[in-house]
């Protein structure tokens, strides 16, 4: 089938019904493999596909894609609504010219020294924007300490493009998975084995999120704004 759902998702202070789509359900029904680093020469062939895409570009050359390939398979598409009317959320036309293609990872652009990064942190959707605001905020303080590294589709899982994102950081110790999700939802419980699994030798993933939680979000604006706050300050933080 070549299904595609556009399904919103996004944490921005109101109810459960406007912050999740439960990806997480859609991830848990994907047949992608757990440990990635011993079907690193395998081909995946995911029976869906599920992306959380953060630029127009993204969103273009997704349905582009959908639509070219000589073959089906559904497509999940979790986007906030918020990107809609960011500012910081846009793409030049170069980004769709001939020879451009959908990315299943963004490298990170924040770093100017590569060879200065201690911390990775890997991270899917809108939050990438407000990490990116207060990195900018802090950008003396963090020296190009910090790479941001944003993962477009989570299924199939991109091993090998962010296997090349950690080689070129090849001095970074930390590794972080950070989302806005409770850790019982979103794309964490997904992720964790698979990118737990390509992690150099001794490394081990850590979670920055909000804490399991029966309910999406507790639709408290103040609760909302103060737990925000202390991810972004925990991702970024301690270096």
């Amino acid at each position: 089938s070549g299904l595609v759902m556009l399904l919103p998702h996004g944490y921005d202070g109101a109810g459960p019904e406007h912050s999740s789509s439960r990806v997480e359900r859609f991830l848990q029904l994907c047949n992608t493999p757990l440990d990635m680093a011993a079907e690193a020469n395998q081909k995946q062939n995911p029976n869906m596909h599920v992306a959380i895409p953060t630029t127009p570009a993204q969103i273009f050359h997704l349905l582009r894609r959908q639509m070219q390939r000589n073959y089906r398979k559904p497509l999940v598409v979790a986007g906030p609504k918020t990107l809609l009317r960011l500012s910081a959320a846009t793409s030049p036309l170069e980004d769709m010219a001939p020879g451009t293609s959908f990315q299943p990872v963004i490298s990170d652009s924040l770093a100017s020294d590569p060879t200065k990064v201690k911390r990775v942190v890997f991270v899917s959707g809108k939050l990438y924007y407000d990490l990116a605001k207060a990195y900018a905020e802090r950008k003396d303080a963090l020296d190009s300490q910090v790479a941001i590294v944003r993962v477009e589709e989570v299924c199939p899982f991109p091993c090998q493009e962010l296997t090349r994102e950690m080689m070129r950081f090849s001095g970074a110790t930390e590794f972080t998975w950070c989302q806005e999700e409770t850790m019982n939802a979103g794309v964490y419980t997904f992720v964790q084995p698979r990118l737990q699994s390509i992690l150099p030798k001794g490394a081990v993933l850590r979670y920055v999120g909000r804490d399991p939680l029966a309910a999406p979000v507790t639709g408290i604006s103040s609760v909302y704004k103060a737990e925000q706050a202390q991810i972004i300050n925990d991702a970024l933080g301690g270096m």
